[in-house]
């Protein structure tokens, strides 16, 4: 072996040596970005890692978790619209994100669903047909129809 090719070959290891020591270095930094979204996992409660909170509706987590809790399982309920200016957009993504929450109940557009939550919504404006079980304050209810 001439004297170039062990040359060369020590570079090589000199330069994965210190491609490792580089990376070593910065593995801390690295882990760091997802240690921080451990941490801020384990310091959230079960309701927070849940329902997360989405800044036009306020007070939501709440209900949900109520509508989870009194709900029975193989229950039937509907997402509507109230009189308060609700964008379509954020209806239908409620509606997409209860149908994931609440399985294996079962969403429906059916007026005679016992169990509806309302969007936008004031307990006046439900009417004396429903029983207004959770309210979050800003227009989210779920109610249950009267028997």
């Amino acid at each position: 072996m001439s004297a170039r090719q062990i040359a060369a070959r020590i570079g090589v290891v000199a330069c994965v040596a210190a491609a490792c020591l580089v990376a070593a270095g910065s593995l801390d930094s690295a882990v760091a970005v997802f240690d921080f979204r451990a941490d801020a996992n384990v310091a959230a409660t079960y309701s927070e890692r849940t329902y997360p909170d989405v800044e036009w509706l306020v007070g939501g987590a709440k209900v949900m978790e109520d509508a989870r809790l009194w709900m029975p399982a193989d229950g039937t309920y509907r997402v509507v619209r109230g009189s308060g200016a609700v964008p379509q957009p954020r209806l239908e993504s409620l509606r997409f994100f209860l149908r994931v929450l609440l399985m294996p109940r079962e969403q429906t557009e059916l007026a005679s669903a016992p169990w509806v939550f309302c969007f936008g919504c004031t307990r006046t404006s439900l009417g004396p047909g429903y029983v207004v079980l959770s309210d979050s304050g800003h227009g989210f209810l779920f109610v249950r129809r009267r028997q």
